[in-house]
């Protein structure tokens, strides 16, 4: 009797236990009616546990939902506990997630993301369901670095920092999934890279059938990348050493998302153009080169004309045969892209022949119905070429400039009678009107004519040579931002052509915020876009004084440079890039003191990010203020955004704080402002020194 009590009394244990196992590690269902793209559904599942760092995360507006086998949640109330910053921004429909240096934005209901600007592809996108948003856990977990563990026993997600030693791990793939996926694979192969020789700029890269998108990336150090997308490598080898001018190496990546990615290690700043074959088949990589994409032709009444197009002025040479009445045109450093002929009725040209050129140089044969006359003139981005009896030839045998020595160079011959100091040339750079003057201190125009020079490199076009109230002026009328270096030998001045960095060892591009149509903030009789000029212009004279660091400013006066303007400037020439703009509160006026911005980190080849120029910056402005300190902070500016080097925005106070307003509206204290910036940056400049 006493045996079959026991018997029963375990039976009756073992049930127990079952049962509460059972409960335990089942979890219940749930049932509730979610809306999400104007539909209306009910979400019937088992229970997903949201954990973070192994604490359960309680209270959520809405629970951890399943769609398609991927797991969302809430993004403030899941990613806020573990640290980091979330904000909605309402324009784009987007959710940024800053934590420690990595930058996450997505954009609802598309599958596209960046993270610190670098592009991936979610397998579901972020979506507003019952009017939260919820985001794809998984990828934004591995995106920041984090850990994310899925218990399909106890439903549980647990989101984790990682262990300390692997903080310095870099996240090299990132996959919003929590079940077992597979890559699709991509659909265009690349076959082959084609090398030009010493001679020639143009690279080839052959795939197996049409690129539908490529897009180019400058790295930080310079180089050029060029990404590919749905592409997979075949070529066995991935680094080429390179022989040509511009280019040291070729390095073929292979990044996630099926994303071929071709390095091209450049050896100076270097224009680059890329453009695909007509069958989209070949993607060709031109440094420094020019792509001709039409041709015109027709008669003026009196010569025929002969125009040709580029990105700019095609650099062209032509040669006449003797025994036949043909003319040969040479643009080296080019390539024939998706032309367009536009010819009509002409007088003396009997046809045109570019047969013979080549991926690196562009070779037209004009063959002449008699024996005539041509002259050569470059403007905005074609020549013209003009064919007749009676035309004026200005150029020399083989149509070229002869004062023009190199791609960017131009000389100036010596007479002992006219004796000029280099020392005493007024340098004066309107890079707002794409000019750049040089004033010498008398007049020289018996050494160099009045008029307009040609020189049509990759950064002037013309150098017009004046007169004004005695002395001589030459005008450089420059396609970009230029920088111009005077030199001389016994015979000659020496006029050099520079890329910004190529003269300059430290670069800054100073954004005064807003103008024009757009006044910014204001409160207290205080306009935003004048106190931010008005600080600007004092900083500019500061700057002016400085030989070792040099400043470009996105406006100077009353203008209003796009977003696009200010960040090509910055993209084009600069080394680091500061915004100025004031603050204002929504209601009230207590709201007070100064904050500095920054988005992706984008470290320089110095090693400096955007992060560690606003902690300098924010520090300085604090103790040169003395204003209060509403902290370092990240934000999805437009300009912040679209920068590629480090990139900071400083909200200097409150116009609609009377103190913070009084203050900024007086000169003096505008005065402390340009000095404390200015100040900054040379701090920046001297603990990240320039490697160039």
């Amino acid at each position: 009797m006493f045996k079959s009590k026991n018997i029963l009394l375990f039976s009756f244990i073992t049930i127990l236990v079952f049962m509460l196992n059972v409960c335990v590690f089942a979890a219940p269902y749930v049932n509730f009616k979610i809306t999400y793209n104007y539909n209306t559904y009910t979400y019937n599942k088992e229970r997903v546990y949201l954990y973070i760092n192994s604490k359960p995360v309680e209270n959520l507006p809405l629970e951890p939902i399943i769609l398609n086998d991927y797991t969302l949640v809430p993004a403030r109330e899941t990613f806020e506990n573990i640290g980091a910053e979330v904000t909605w921004i309402k324009e784009s429909e987007q959710v940024q997630i800053v934590y420690k240096d990595m930058v996450v934005l997505m954009k609802i209901n598309d599958n596209n993301a960046t993270v610190n600007g670098q592009l991936f592809k979610m397998d579901v996108p972020p979506r507003i369901i019952n009017n939260k948003t919820m985001i794809p856990v998984r990828f934004a977990s591995e995106a920041m670095g984090l850990t994310v563990d899925w218990n399909n026993d106890t439903r549980i997600i647990n989101i984790s920092e990682k262990p300390a030693q692997d903080t310095t791990t870099e996240t090299t793939t990132i996959q919003d999934t929590t079940t077992e996926t597979t890559t699709s694979s991509a659909d265009i192969v690349i076959e082959k890279i084609n090398m030009p020789d010493s001679d020639e700029r143009t690279f080839s890269i052959q795939t197996n059938k049409k690129i539908e998108k490529f897009e180019k990336v400058i790295l930080d150090d310079g180089s050029v990348a060029i990404d590919i997308y749905n592409s997979k490598n075949n070529i066995q080898e991935t680094s080429f050493d390179s022989v040509t001018e511009f280019v040291s190496k070729v390095i073929i990546e292979n990044h996630e998302n099926n994303i071929t990615r071709f390095v091209f290690v450049t050896k100076s700043s270097v224009l680059n153009n890329n453009f695909l074959s007509e069958d989209g088949k070949t993607l060709y990589a031109n440094f420094g080169g020019n792509p001709i994409d039409k041709i015109e032709a027709y008669n003026d009444g009196d010569n025929d004309v002969l125009k040709i197009h580029g990105e700019f002025a095609p650099d062209v040479n032509i040669t006449k045969q003797e025994t036949s009445n043909i003319l040969n045109i040479e643009i080296k450093n080019s390539a024939i892209v998706n032309l367009t002929e536009d010819i009509k009725q002409t007088k003396y040209i009997d046809g045109l022949d570019y047969s013979k050129s080549t991926n690196a140089n562009v070779n037209i044969e004009v063959k002449l119905k008699e024996d005539v006359k041509y002259s050569i003139k470059n403007q905005d981005n074609y020549s013209i070429i003009t064919i007749g009896k009676d035309v004026n030839n200005n150029t020399n045998n083989n149509g070229t400039n002869t004062d023009v020595t190199s791609s960017n160079q131009f000389k100036i011959e010596k007479k002992a009678s006219v004796p000029v100091n280099i020392n005493n040339i007024k340098h004066t750079d309107n890079y707002f009107d794409k000019e750049y003057i040089l004033t010498f201190d008398k007049d020289i125009t018996s050494l160099i004519s009045l008029g307009e020079h040609q020189v049509n490199n990759d950064l002037v076009n013309s150098i017009l040579v004046e007169n004004v109230s005695g002395v001589t002026r030459l005008v450089l009328k420059c396609k970009k931002i230029t920088a111009v270096n005077v030199t001389e030998d016994s015979n000659y001045i020496y006029i050099n052509m520079l890329l910004p960095k190529e003269k300059y060892k430290n670069i800054v591009v100073i954004d005064p915020g807003h103008g024009a149509q757009d006044p910014g903030t204001s409160g207290n009789g205080a306009i935003e876009k004048e106190i931010n000029l008005s600080i600007a212009l004092k900083l500019n004279e500061l700057f002016e004084a400085n030989n070792e660091v040099k400043a470009y400013f996105t406006r100077l006066d009353d203008s209003y440079p796009t977003y696009d303007d200010r960040t090509n400037m910055s993209n084009e020439v600069g080394d680091m890039f500061v915004s100025i703009h004031q603050n204002a509160a929504a209601t009230g006026s207590g709201a007070n003191g100064t904050e500095t911005y920054y988005l992706n980190p984008n470290t320089s080849d110095r090693g400096l990010t955007s992060k560690d120029m606003a902690e300098i910056f924010q520090k300085n402005l604090l103790e040169d203020l003395g204003l209060l300190d509403r902290k370092v902070k990240t934000n999805n500016y437009i300009v912040l955004r679209n920068n590629k080097m480090p990139a900071i925005l400083c909200e200097i106070g409150f116009l609609s704080n009377p103190s913070d307003a009084s203050k900024l509206s007086n000169p003096d204290f505008q005065q402390k402002v340009a000095q404390s910036l200015y100040d900054s940056t040379l701090e920046v400049f001297e603990k990240y020194p320039s490697k160039r």
